[in-house]
């Protein structure tokens, strides 16, 4: 995979959050060490559509979590990743990005629809894939992955095991969107697919 802008993008914006918690549960890594492990692991992932795939930082976000796991080398327990997921998600910049953000716009939803159905999105093996069905007058959406790209790129790098924390990261994002999400698979947790179904902050359901 190709080291793109935003694959150099997402370490700035991490670094302060993963570097704060590590010290302040008395782990010490090198943020070089970490940058040249992100680097290696996005080197051996194959090409899933670059800047024209719209779920992409998200793999970017989970491998930086991964290369920091990795360069403590046996330091990290599950707890504390767990811990430094969620310090992800109540940071300022996590909160910025998502926070009073509209995912039922018109352009999201009319993205993510034609995404599932695209030949370009679909030619990537290893990419997501997935079902989208909507209805705006609730607002409501049901998204049903198939296959998960960042559960393709842990299988890969033998950390599948982290999964099931970094899968949290959605309710929190779609929490601070003020939408509710539901759902009772994950492919993170072991199941065939991811079930997504999100109720927009409209909604009365």
């Amino acid at each position: 995979m190709k080291y793109i802008l935003m694959a150099r993008v997402i370490p700035l914006l991490m670094k302060g959050i993963v570097f704060d918690y590590l010290g302040s549960v008395g782990i010490s890594v090198s943020p070089a060490d970490v940058r040249k492990e992100y680097k290696a692991i996005l080197a051996r992932q194959p090409e899933i559509g670059g800047m024209k795939n719209n779920l992409i930082a998200g793999l970017f976000t989970a491998a930086y979590a991964v290369a920091v796991y990795r360069v403590a080398d046996g330091e990290i327990d599950e707890t504390t990743f767990e811990g430094l997921v969620n310090a992800v998600c109540v940071s300022d910049i996590f909160r910025k990005m998502s926070e009073g953000k509209d995912f039922f716009t018109e352009k999201n939803i009319s993205t993510r629809n034609m995404l599932q159905n695209d030949p370009y999105f679909n030619s990537f093996p290893e990419n997501w894939k997935y079902t989208f069905t909507y209805d705006l007058s609730v607002p409501e959406c049901f998204i049903t992955y198939s296959r998960c790209a960042i559960c393709e790129m842990a299988r890969r790098e033998g950390t599948f095991h982290l999964m099931k924390y970094l899968c949290t990261t959605d309710y929190a994002q779609q929490e601070l969107m003020g939408n509710t999400l539901v759902r009772t698979k994950t492919i993170g947790n072991g199941d065939d697919i991811c079930d997504f179904h999100i109720i927009g902050n409209h909604s009365d359901n």
